[in-house]
Formats: C-alpha cells, sequence, structure tokens
C-alpha cells in the first residue's frame, strides 16, 4: 500500500512535491494529509459520467445550500441573493480592496496575520496600518484601546479586516469581542472584511461566533468563505462572499464579473453543491475529523509542556500551531526554518512571514496522521536539544 506521501506527490501536492528525492516532513502550507470526503468523490464522479463539459451556469440551488448551512451551523440567517462566487478567497480580497477603497485608503490587520490579508494590500498600493494583538496568558487578545486610538487619529483608514479563527494564533473570538469590533467599526462607517475560511474548525469546547450572527449592524459588512479548509479541497477553486449590502454587492458583482472571478468551472460548483448540499454527511465527517484534530492537538500539548525553549500558544480551533522559540541562537525564525528544513527534515512556516511581533515564532501544521506528527516533534526535539535552534 502506498503511503500518504507517496500519493500526495503523485498527485502534484505542493505541500509535498517541493523536495525532490528528499525525504523532508512538511508541516509548513494549510493543507491537510487527509483524504476529502468520500461523498464529494462520488458527486464528482456522478458528473464526470455525464460526459458533457460546456460551459455552466451556477444552480440557484447552491445559494440556497449555503444558507441552510450557515443556519443549521451557526444559526446565521444568510439571503440567497446576499451571495456571490469567486474562484477564491485571496481574489476576492484584491477585488474588495481595490473596489472598495478610495485613492489612499488604509486598511487595519490585526498581527500577527495570514500574511495575504498583507501583503495583497501592499502590492496593489493600499497601506497597511498594523495593530498587534496583546499576547496574555499564553493566549492572544484584541487590544481595543489601541483599536479605539488608531481609528479615532487616522482619518483614511477605511476597513478593518478580521481573520476570524484567526490565523496563526488559533483564537476563535467570543461574541463579546465580535461585538466590540463592530461597535467600533461602524462608528467610523468602515468596511469590515472578515475572513472565515477556519470557522467550521473549532475545538469542542468553543463556538463559532461569525460576524453575520451578532447583534450589531454594520453596514459595510463583507465576509469572505470557502470549503477549501474544512473539507480538504483547496485545490477546487470555488469560494464565496456574503454581503448584506446591495449597493456593495452590485458594486462588487460587477468588478468580479470584470475580472473572471465569478465563473466558476464545473467541479466547483460540484463541490459547492455536493458538499453543502449532504448536510448530514458532511457533518459526520467534519465532527470525526474534528475529533482527530483535537487529538493531534493534545499530543502537542503533552509534547510542549516537557520541552525546553519553546512554548506551544494556546489554540481554540484549525488545525495550525503556533509555536514560539525561546533563546534560539538564531538570528530570525527564518533562520530557525533553513536549520529545520537542512539540518532536521521538517519544514515550517517561519513567523517572520505573519509579523510575528514579541519574539521568534514557527507555524507548524498538524493535520496529518498522528504518526506522521509524533515523526516530526521527534526531529523537532533533536533540534532543540542541540540547541541548533
Amino acid at each position: 500500500m502506498k503511503t500518504v506521501a507517496e500519493i500526495r506527490k503523485e498527485t502534484y501536492s505542493k505541500k509535498w512535491s517541493r523536495y525532490g528525492e528528499k525525504e523532508i516532513l512538511p508541516f509548513w502550507i494549510a493543507d491537510m494529509d487527509f483524504k476529502s470526503p468520500e461523498f464529494l468523490s462520488k458527486c464528482l464522479l456522478s458528473r464526470v459520467h455525464k460526459n458533457y463539459f460546456g460551459y455552466t451556469d451556477i444552480p440557484k440551488e447552491v445559494n440556497h445550500r449555503i444558507c441552510e448551512w450557515y443556519k443549521k451551523r451557526y444559526d446565521c440567517v444568510v439571503k440567497p441573493e446576499e451571495i456571490l462566487f469567486s474562484t477564491s478567497v485571496l481574489h476576492s480580497y484584491r477585488v474588495i480592496l481595490e473596489t472598495c477603497l478610495s485613492t489612499g485608503g488604509k486598511i487595519v490587520v490585526l498581527t500577527p496575520s495570514y500574511p495575504p490579508l498583507i501583503t495583497i494590500a501592499e502590492n496593489i498600493g493600499v497601506e497597511v496600518v498594523e495593530i498587534p494583538l496583546l499576547h496574555v496568558d499564553n493566549s492572544h487578545q484584541i487590544d481595543f484601546n489601541e483599536v479605539r486610538k488608531v481609528l479615532s487619529e487616522d482619518p483614511k483608514i477605511e476597513a478593518l479586516v478580521l481573520c476570524n479563527p484567526h490565523n496563526p494564533v488559533g483564537r476563535v473570538w467570543n461574541n463579546a469581542e465580535i461585538e466590540r469590533v463592530k461597535e467600533l467599526v461602524q462608528a467610523r462607517d468602515l468596511y469590515l472584511i472578515s475572513d472565515e475560511i477556519h470557522g467550521d474548525l473549532v475545538f469542542s469546547d468553543y463556538s463559532f461566533n461569525s460576524v453575520l450572527k451578532t447583534d450589531k449592524a454594520v453596514e459595510k459588512l463583507i465576509v469572505l468563505s470557502s470549503p477549501a479548509k474544512t473539507f480538504n479541497v483547496a485545490g477546487i477553486k470555488a469560494s464565496y462572499i456574503i454581503i448584506r449590502n446591495q449597493k456593495i454587492k452590485t458594486r462588487l458583482a460587477e468588478r468580479f464579473k470584470i475580472n473572471g472571478l465569478n465563473d466558476l468551472d464545473i467541479f466547483a460548483i460540484e463541490t459547492l453543491n455536493g458538499l453543502y448540499g449532504n448536510f448530514e454527511d458532511a457533518l459526520l465527517w467534519l465532527k470525526n475529523l474534528i475529533n482527530v484534530l483535537e487529538e493531534n492537538y493534545h499530543y502537542l500539548e503533552g509534547f510542549f509542556s516537557d520541552l525546553e525553549r519553546a512554548e506551544l500558544i494556546k489554540s481554540e480551533g484549525s488545525y495550525l500551531a503556533w509555536i514560539k522559540i525561546i533563546d534560539s541562537p538564531c538570528v530570525d525564525s527564518n533562520e530557525i526554518r533553513i536549520v529545520l528544513k537542512e539540518r532536521y527534515g521538517i519544514d515550517v512556516h517561519e513567523g517572520t512571514i505573519f509579523k510575528e511581533g514579541d519574539g521568534q515564532y514557527i507555524r507548524i501544521n498538524f493535520g496529518c496522521p498522528l504518526e506522521f506528527l509524533i515523526k516530526g516533534m521527534e526531529r523537532f526535539a533533536e533540534a532543540i536539544t542541540d540547541k541548533a535552534i
């Protein structure tokens, strides 16, 4: 029987195919080493066997099924007409910034941050105002005093970008935090852009709070999401945007059409329809996945509790661990990544690209079989013991 590594390399996996013949264990990109749901494969095969692959419209039932998912999963009321489709969350994000911000308009991003939320803005000439999260009791909190101060002092700020749940620190923002964010945004009449792509991947002791659910209304609210992370289908380009304000939605729909981002291919359409249209199967698969992720995270908690000079930051969801390296001989976390990869055969994400802030951090993807994770952490422990990092 072929290993996960062999199968993934055969399927041109970006995560696995970059090393050639070197035996390196990848823990970097947010892509799990678990198969996608079997019921989705059956949906896609059923479509393939029809043997017609011409131009295809997105059926209205897809909108309704996403609405049903939000109602059953999050107790959020979403209307079919509030949904736009796009090839990816990041493509959508770029067009939203280009369309909604005025010349010279700035955005606020909470750091450390998923890198493209900053780099995409900077690449199109949008200035990013970074507000560091507070590191408190081995977790992170929003510095609301600083957010309020920055918003009151800089009239050029036109949007606040929220990552919910937060990548990379693993916070699942609670209802009170979401309400405070919305209050501050609405007071300045800003856009609130919420990336909720990890929303389904929340540990059992916590609950996901979509910005769509909470009490306070935000006039310029835009939610970005996709089944990519939940069901491990990032290679299928299917995402959606939820916009309550119909004027904003109309403007964005026009720009999406011009950019060709709303024209999903056949397999993207079938993926959305198949996943959200088989609610009970999807929910069962997701519950089993969360159980596995929690088991892996509990292993990491035990592993790091016995390890010197490395601290696992408390996470509340997703499959991404944020780890602080203490008293490292390395110049920065990029050097830590290089040492781990070249000398110990494990590849991680360096904290520098996330604007890590206080200290040196790495991000590890633990969405993989436990035995694979254990093997990687044994190599990590060796690097710590050798004082190589």
